[in-house]
């Protein structure tokens, strides 16, 4: 069976995903997640998107209603 190679580096790219940051990620998430909350600026094509804390922080906010819904399983959205 052949194998993969896997770069889990980011190729030396250790930045907040977010336009014009910069700053170091603290977390990552799914781009349509991240995509979603309608905040973020996110260029790129990648699956996954690394969030300095200020971004992520954002990220939160715009996203709490939403969240609360989905955990208690009113959210319209999903059904």
């Amino acid at each position: 069976m052949k194998h993969r190679e896997i770069s889990l580096s980011t190729g030396g790219k250790d930045v907040c995903s977010q336009r014009d940051c910069g700053k170091t990620p603290k977390r990552s998430l799914p781009r349509k997640r991240a995509e979603k909350s309608g905040v973020l600026d996110l260029p790129g094509s990648s699956r996954k998107v690394n969030l300095c804390s200020e971004c992520y922080s954002l990220y939160k906010k715009s996203t709490k209603k939403n969240r609360t819904l989905e955990s208690l399983g009113t959210n319209p959205a999903y059904r």
